[in-house]
């Protein structure tokens, strides 16, 4: 009826005001979007003082003042200037006053938001805090599924604090889905338009779920993505398949809380050159727990585990960091790192193919290499080499990091006797060289896969058994560890 003769449906309402029905109720709250997209503003204040009541008379009708109070707040982070309505900041005040937990919760939302949009040239940053993971059936995420506007009501604006951009992200997501079907076109268009330039609703979605996802996982609420990604995910059409990858937006700088000087980046490597890996560690893991969404602090934690050869704990660090970050290539080139300590042909060849697209990459490939394993051997006890000039140790000797290209090892022998001996390595390799005195010959073998044993509390176990999950046949596959996952040693 509101779209036929919006005025006969003002004059319906304006003293009978708000109904007990719940079908009369929708046709209220779609009025008002109706009104603001077309831009009736008299017909919207009409309404709007039509759903002025009583204490009892808003506990009466608390779904349809949730409902509204949600919806104001949408619109008024859309269009600010609507704060400045006659009575919605007296409705805000009778739901608070009213004693309904629920309501006085919505209420205070709503001022909050009011007030935001009174003083729009300052920004409000607010944090991203969810409540444990609710055991919802099947029918519930379906049901969310077919009504995802409800989903962000119910579990992001109802935990989130209020943010200006974030907020303005979900209530544009949530009066697109509230469209009448009329409105979608240019309406829908206008909206979209609100987050950037988008092709076509495929494409919109999938920036926004995919971006809801990473705010939620940067914030360490890996279970809450999964489901936003669930639940959003139908809303992508064409590009369902890939709303599940890693995605780089750009950072917010501002997100990231003051942390002591000791903790910056800077100051742990250099605790890590002043005292070893093991200190700067545990300045890293702290710095962690204070930027779930840093990741190059978790790049610089995984590569210190890495240092100590702890390779599953580095790749849950590293992983976390390319879910992160996927588009760094010094982040994909420490994960390489870890695949290729752990002699993992399969993924070491996927980050190099990665690293191969990223620009940093292509500007400098020289600066990205993963180093090759060398392994120098004798028959003859006591016998020393050098690499490249420099003294080496006395074999058997294996050394990790090596710069591919030409090399030269020299094997000194206990009688004095030397032999020399050039190599070309080739990246990502274990090179393996072992001199026989006898037939004065030398040996090699060149690979790049093997097994490796660890030990834990007295057990063996294969390493490729221990981090099986991070095996993956394509980087977006890869698991999202959380922050504790990243802390504990992996069983």
């Amino acid at each position: 009826m509101y779209r036929e003769n919006l005025s006969e449906f003002v004059n319906k309402y304006r003293f009978a005001h708000v109904p007990l029905a719940r079908g009369d109720q929708k046709q209220i709250l779609q009025a008002c979007r109706f009104a603001l997209w077309h831009q009736h503003s008299d017909e919207l204040q009409s309404i709007l003082m039509a759903c002025g009541m009583g204490e009892s008379e808003i506990i009466e009708r608390k779904a349809f003042y949730l409902e509204f109070a949600s919806m104001i707040g949408h619109l008024i982070i859309l269009v600010p200037g609507l704060a400045n309505y006659f009575m919605i900041d007296y409705i805000a005040e009778d739901m608070i006053d009213g004693g309904d937990p629920e309501l006085a919760q919505a209420g205070f939302r709503l001022q909050k938001i009011i007030s935001a949009a009174k003083n729009k040239e300052k920004k409000v940053r607010g944090k991203v805090v969810m409540p444990a993971m609710p055991e919802l059936s099947a029918a519930q995420i379906d049901a969310y599924k077919k009504n995802p506007a409800a989903f962000i009501v119910d579990f992001f604006e109802s935990n989130w604090e209020y943010d200006s951009d974030r907020s303005y992200g979900l209530a544009v997501v949530a009066e697109l889905l509230a469209l009448d079907p009329e409105d979608r076109d240019h309406t829908g268009k206008i909206l979209m338009d609100a987050l950037g330039r988008f092709p076509d609703r495929d494409e919109f979605f999938h920036y926004f779920t995919t971006t809801t996802a990473r705010i939620l996982y940067e914030n360490d609420y890996k279970y809450w993505a999964a489901l936003a990604i669930d639940v959003f995910s139908p809303l992508c059409g064409n590009r369902q398949s890939e709303v599940g990858q890693p995605t780089s937006p750009a950072a917010r700088l501002d997100d990231q809380p003051q942390l002591p000087a000791e903790l910056e980046l800077a100051a742990i490597a250099d605790v890590w050159k002043a005292e070893g890996a093991d200190a700067a560690a545990k300045k890293a893991m702290e710095r962690v727990k204070l930027t779930p969404g840093d990741a190059f602090a978790f790049g610089l934690l995984g590569h210190l585990y890495l240092v100590n050869f702890d390779i599953p704990r580095a790749l849950a660090c590293l992983s976390r960091a390319y879910w992160l970050e996927p588009d760094s290539a010094m982040v994909v080139f420490y994960l390489g790192q870890a695949f290729h300590a752990g002699y993992f042909e399969k993924q070491v060849d996927l980050c190099l193919a990665r690293l191969h697209t990223l620009p940093e990459y292509q500007k400098e490939p020289d600066q990205y290499q993963l180093g090759v394993e060398l392994f120098i051997k004798c028959d003859t006890p006591e016998t020393h080499a050098t690499l490249d000039g420099r003294p080496a140790g006395r074999c058997p000797l294996q050394m990790r990091g090596i710069r591919a290209g030409h090399h030269r090892i020299v094997w000194q022998l206990p009688g004095g006797r030397q032999h020399p001996y050039s190599v070309t390595l080739e990246d990502a390799t274990v090179a393996k060289f072992r001199f026989h005195p006898d037939p004065g010959s030398v040996s090699h073998e060149i690979s790049r896969s093997g097994s490796v044993t660890i030990f834990d509390n007295g057990s063996a176990r294969l390493l490729s058994d221990v981090v099986a999950a991070y095996l993956v046949d394509d980087l977006a596959s890869l698991p999202q560890p959380s922050v504790e996952d990243c802390l504990k040693r992996i069983e």
